[in-house]
């Protein structure tokens, strides 16, 4: 299912609660929201990763093995999102973009962000 919100398609799946967000939203959905998107944690997407062993997700734009990484500053590596290699974007499983975002500063703003997704999904991607 594709979510518009101002120029922004957010790709969510209703059955796993996925969120597949291209190269860029992030950072622009923050910004219309609210929220500062300068923060050094949306490096994201230059960050190097390696297959998943244990998943075999595609990326929806070029059907590439998307490539697992370690988000910085997530409790002992914690949180580990899937990327498309190519640099086409991110997959967020069920709660995963929420759990980002709250690993931002709180004068960023991204709880503004949080909310929105909230208020789309129904409960916080």
């Amino acid at each position: 299912m594709i979510l518009n919100f101002k120029e922004i398609e957010v790709d969510f799946c209703q059955q796993c609660r996925g969120v597949w967000l291209d190269a860029g939203e992030l950072e622009e959905l923050m910004t219309m929201t609210g929220a500062r998107a300068d923060d050094p944690l949306l490096q994201l997407q230059k960050q190097e990763g390696a297959p998943s062993r244990n998943r075999k997700y595609l990326c929806p734009r070029c059907d590439h093995l998307l490539h697992e990484i370690t988000v910085p500053k997530s409790e002992a590596g914690g949180l580990r999102l899937d990327r498309c290699p190519s640099n086409h974007g991110l997959w967020f499983d069920d709660q995963e973009l929420k759990q980002l975002l709250m690993m931002f500063p709180t004068q960023n703003g991204a709880s503004k962000t949080i909310d929105y997704l909230n208020e789309l999904f129904g409960t916080a991607a």
